[in-house]
């Protein structure tokens, strides 16, 4: 044990003696997440703003009585004809012209279905490729469809009332669900940028330099060697994690907006254990991957190569759990990297449960023990240790 825990100190004066390393690895990503997606929820947030508030300029040609006052406090109005308002479209001096058959109202009025003939046509010219027309298309589009609805209104589908409540979602239920497609993906990326950081230049780094060759010499099982570089590697990994995880938690109500009803309190305490323990244990997976890895490559730069097909598949776990809608079958979870992805999404739903919980962290801390099994046999091997 003592020799283990000399190992870890080794790592540790290693790792934390270099400031531009640690800084790097554990306080920066997760300065930069925050900066990064507070950003980018601002920048939706006035978007969205701009959208709400802009006032789309457009001609329309034989406007309906029916239809006049709407169309008169959605848009701006100019006078024009069809042939000037498509080149004033073109030249994006106003964003759309929309042209209504002549005597619109008496056709609509008169129209049947049964008949066989084709329903009046209305036209919306605009610019796809220019923001402010597509947002007066999109408008024009929306108007007229609620205005053929309720020109042929049969019956309605709820009703809009004052006390009626059809959508019992609110609107943090709403944000939660589509924040838990996302996060998995996101959390597992930065829990292997992590590792990523911290393990091929312990490892292979030390074997480029000839460095590791002084340490297997001494009178030291090899397998405690292994332990203990694995133990150190995954702290290292884990306070890179949690920084990075810190970091997009504070971030995601500015991500997710303003309306969303996003707070930090959204998770319990519990919730917040629960993620810690899936990521120590995701971390222990994948450092241990990316260790083995370091250990068969002759150099960092060899090792960064081999490691990518980790990171494929961990980027997929993270995409894949998206499917997976519902309670999921008790099986998944016992697939490494894959059942985090599913654990770290019921989270942010809400819809964990211990026993999945606990199957997750207990699949993944065997076949991390397995893996670390197999890095002691792999530092008892002169040929892969010496490049032999």
């Amino acid at each position: 044990m003592r020799t283990v825990l000399t190992i870890i100190k080794k790592e540790f004066y290693r790792f934390f003696k270099d400031e531009r390393l640690w800084l790097t690895a554990i306080v920066l990503p997760g300065v930069l997440i925050f900066a990064v997606y507070s950003l980018m929820g601002g920048i939706i947030d006035s978007v969205q703003q701009q959208e709400e508030d802009y006032f789309p300029t457009a001609i329309v040609v034989n406007m309906p009585t029916s239809l006049s006052p709407a169309f008169s406090q959605a848009f701006k109005l100019s006078d024009g004809d069809v042939d000037g308002g498509k080149q004033l479209v073109k030249e994006r001096k106003i964003d759309a012209l929309i042209v209504f058959p002549e005597r619109f109202d008496e056709l609509i009025a008169q129209y049947s279905p049964a008949s066989g003939q084709p329903a009046p046509n209305v036209e919306i010219y605009y610019d796809s490729s220019e923001e402010h027309s597509q947002i007066a298309f999109y408008k024009a589009e929306s108007m007229l469809s609620a205005f053929e609805d309720a020109a042929s209104n049969m019956f309605d589908v709820n009703r809009p009332a004052a006390e009626a409540v059809y959508d019992f979602a609110d609107s943090q239920s709403s944000s939660r669900m589509i924040l838990s497609m996302i996060v998995p993906m996101i959390l597992l990326m930065l829990l292997f940028s992590g590792c990523m950081a911290v393990a091929p230049e312990s490892i292979a780094g030390e074997k480029e330099r000839g460095t590791i060759a002084t340490l297997l010499v001494t009178p030291v099982k090899r397998g405690y060697v292994a332990v203990g570089k694995i133990a150190a590697l995954s702290v290292m990994a884990l306070l890179s994690g949690l920084s990075s995880c810190i970091g997009m938690m504070l971030a995601l109500p500015r991500l997710a907006g303003s309306g969303s009803g996003l707070t930090i309190s959204m998770l319990t305490v519990g919730d917040y254990a629960a993620l810690l323990g899936v990521v120590l244990s995701t971390v222990l997976v994948l450092i241990a991957l990316i260790a083995i890895i370091s250990a068969y490559a002759k150099s960092v730069k060899e090792a960064s190569g081999l490691v990518v097909p980790v990171m494929l598949i961990t980027m997929l776990c993270g995409v894949f759990s998206m499917f997976v809608t519902g309670v999921a079958n008790i099986g998944l979870f016992f697939i490494p990297i894959f059942n985090s992805a599913l654990i770290i999404s019921s989270i942010i739903s809400g819809t964990m449960t211990g026993g999945a919980l606990a199957v997750a962290i207990c699949a993944n801390i065997a076949f991390s023990a397995a893996l670390v099994f197999v890095l002691a046999r792999m530092f008892k091997s002169e040929r892969i240790m010496f490049n032999r």
